[in-house]
């Protein structure tokens, strides 16, 4: 079902592998990148815009309906999976009958035009005072998951786990309308700013407990096919330099992009106002705030997803999940409710207002080339349709 072209915003979710995968044959993979902390070899090859072919008239995103989709090395070959229901998939182009798409493992497989639910690419209007949000559509992308789990805590929450969990809160956010009390915070029950016209997650939803790896480019190349206003990366921090007396919350935007800085800023003044009401051991570093980190390789942004997305991005750090006081906020409803509630106004306020935000810092420069690898593994699997 094609929605109006119009606005869309996205949100990194990084994922746990399901049992019942079927592995792809050799497919090509786009040229590999990062995403997480670990610093690359001092071989990392020269960075910059992930080199896809252009974006092309019938591309977008595909659905996959109630009983699967098969997919194929290549158009009218036999298929090597019937992919789970309601994955969701980058359509890089159309061919005749057939969508060449980009999978989580970052490889590519052509599936039936019909066998899934097709958008076009959403074309992008101006955020500001005026913009519609019943026909916005948001991508929610919860970071690490999968074989990644992030950082873990110091009892052993794990990040990818918490991070997802939030990315639901404000799926539901977004998917009804509310009254907010900019004095307050509070998001309170009203018709004031409507649902938006779609919220997509990047690790999609399968049996109970389910959570599919995604690659780095697919999450990037999912919010370019989409039309994406904005991508959020909804990820917990680890190792701060030590105790300060606010949150530590760090909010990362980049360099190339004047919108996603805008992004950061209202973000960072949102999460302040909904963490600051705890009262809490904090931790944090001497650089938090809204701010770039560039590689050392020259003006290039340090971590894979503000290089390679091409829409305004965002990478959100709410809490330090390594410092035990933190980690015990994040276990409880009422903490990621908060944090939640930060992402929920913030994307308001990005949508339907010229706001600036605030709260930049100037960055520690980093001594690695950039962030470690954020590509799907070798042997990274497209989830099954359970009974294939």
């Amino acid at each position: 079902m094609a929605r109006p072209s119009r606005h869309l915003i996205a949100v990194t979710v990084s994922t746990l592998a399901l049992s019942a995968c079927v592995s792809a044959p050799s497919t090509p993979r786009p040229p590999a990148d990062t995403s997480s902390t670990a610093a690359a070899p001092e071989t990392a090859a020269p960075v910059g815009p992930v080199a896809l072919a252009p974006r092309q008239p019938d591309s977008g995103i595909a659905v996959v309906p109630p009983g699967g989709a098969p997919l194929s090395s290549a158009p009218g070959a036999e298929p090597f999976v019937l992919a789970h229901e309601g994955l969701v998939f980058a359509v890089r182009q159309t061919l005749g009958d057939w969508q060449e798409v980009m999978t989580g493992c970052d490889t590519f497989a052509w599936v039936p035009r019909e066998a899934v639910d097709f958008e076009p690419t959403s074309q992008q209007d101006a955020p500001g005072p005026g913009f519609d949000l019943t026909t916005a559509v948001i991508v929610l992308d919860p970071g690490h998951g999968g074989p990644n789990v992030g950082a873990q805590g110091p009892s052993g929450l794990d990040e990818g786990t918490v991070n997802r969990e939030i990315s639901l809160e404000v799926e539901q956010l977004l998917s009804s309308s509310h009254d907010i009390d900019w004095e307050t915070g509070a998001i309170l029950p009203g018709d004031e700013y409507p649902a938006v016209g779609r919220v997509l997650l990047t690790r999609t939803e399968g049996p109970p407990g389910a959570d599919f790896e995604a690659g780095l480019a697919f999450r990037a190349l999912l919010a370019t096919t989409a039309g994406a206003d904005a991508l959020i990366s909804i990820h917990n921090n680890a190792a701060p330099e030590g105790p300060i007396s606010e949150p530590g919350s760090e909010v990362f935007y980049s360099v190339r992009n004047r919108e996603s800085k805008r992004l950061a800023g209202i973000l960072y003044e949102e999460l302040m106002r909904s963490l600051s009401r705890f009262d809490l051991a904090w931790m944090g570093n001497s650089d938090r705030g809204a701010r770039y980190r560039l590689s050392r390789q020259g003006f290039v942004d340090y971590y894979g997803i503000l290089r390679r997305a091409e829409v305004p991005t965002v990478i959100s750090e709410g809490a330090f999940i390594s410092n035990p006081a933190e980690e015990a906020a994040l276990r409880t409803p009422e903490f990621k409710r908060a944090y939640a509630g930060a992402i929920y106004r913030a994307v308001i306020r990005f949508l339907t207002t010229n706001d600036q935000g605030s709260g930049w810092s100037d960055p520690i420069p980093v001594t690695a080339p950039v962030a470690g690898r954020g590509d799907a593994r070798p042997d990274c699997r497209v989830p099954a349709q359970p009974g294939t």
